[in-house]
């Protein structure tokens, strides 16, 4: 009997260790499937919080804002989402951003966009890692002071230096030195960087080369050379800042066909009112005008000029009206 009873208890505590074992393993792997969870709530939590940023910035002309993390973040803004650690959240916003943001801090900037009346706002993204440098000539100094310090400038929490193309053929390596605490370095030429572009190469490990052209003296419209070969055009300065800002040429595009899209529908809203005021206001004359607007929906999106000319007939067209004869916008 007492054998029995060694056994039994013996029995009892290899069952207690089995069962303690097993149970050990569950609350183990419960608890390592729930770190998992709790990391995908925060990225869910993270995407989430950025889309009500842009909801509350939308309703400014223009602002800047950075939001400070206790961790270190990534996420990407791929083609309409906001993408972080396997979760994902539809926007509808226009946010032009590089590849990857990173970091603990994240810069967000907005401007309202009207080519040439407001479509809405465009909004920004970066986090602090790359230096945005902005090269100018003897010709286009003053556009490049007007993109670091006025209304129509690069966001203010972004970094931004400006340099001439004198001092980078005689002084690369004090900008290096001032550079040199970043991750990447973004060259934008308002010139021809040909003659330069190996000297930087050289001396910035992690560098990138664009170029803006344009046929206006105040480049409000023009066209982007991305260092793949690609070359986008954008329509206003807000464009502009955000084909700088943009990872590369797909990037922007997508954002830019937004952007059409928007205003094809205000365009479209524009026009149906213009029909209603000639209906009810048989004495104005507002065929001008619904020609122009009809006109400024098909013009030729590989070209700037072709905005620029059916553009300058909408406004005309508008400026034409008044008084009795109520402006469209």
């Amino acid at each position: 009997m007492k054998n029995k009873a060694q056994m039994s208890s013996s029995f009892n505590y290899i069952f207690a260790l089995v069962i303690g074992g097993i149970v050990f393993m569950f609350f183990v792997g419960f608890a390592y499937k729930f770190i998992d969870f709790s990391g995908s709530l925060s990225a869910a939590e993270l995407v989430s919080s950025l889309n009500d940023e842009f909801a509350a910035f939308s309703a400014s002309d223009s602002a800047e804002k950075t939001l400070s993390f206790s961790q270190d973040l990534s996420f990407r803004v791929y083609e309409g989402k906001i993408l972080s650690d396997g979760q994902s959240k539809d926007i509808d916003h226009i946010i032009f951003a590089p590849f990857e943001v990173k970091g603990e801090d994240i810069l967000l900037a907005t401007k309202s966009l009207e080519i040439p009346y407001r479509i809405g706002n465009v909004f920004y993204i970066a986090d602090g890692k790359t230096v945005y440098i902005l090269v100018y000539d003897a010709s286009t100094e003053d556009v490049v002071q007007e993109l670091q310090s006025s209304y129509t400038s690069l966001p203010q929490n972004f970094p931004v230096e400006i340099v001439s193309t004198t001092q980078i053929a005689s002084d690369l390596n004090t900008l290096y030195e001032l550079t040199n605490s970043y991750e990447k370095v973004r060259f934008v030429f308002f010139s021809s960087s040909e003659v330069y572009a190996e000297d930087i190469a050289a001396l910035f490990s992690s560098s990138e080369i664009l170029e803006v052209h344009s046929s206006l003296d105040d480049y409000s419209s023009g066209e982007i050379l991305y260092p793949n070969g690609e070359e986008v055009i954008y329509l206003s300065y807000p464009l502009l800042i955000g084909g700088i800002v943009s990872g590369d040429a797909s990037l922007y595009s997508y954002n830019f066909q937004l952007v059409l899209e928007k205003l094809g529908r205000v365009t479209g809203v524009y026009y149906d009112k213009t029909k209603f005021f000639a209906t009810r206001l048989p004495l104005c004359d507002y065929a001008s005008m619904k020609t122009a607007l009809n006109n400024f929906q098909s013009f030729d999106e590989r070209s700037y000029g072709s905005f620029l000319t059916k553009e300058a007939f909408v406004e005309e067209a508008n400026k034409d009206l008044g008084g009795e004869c109520p402006e469209i916008y």
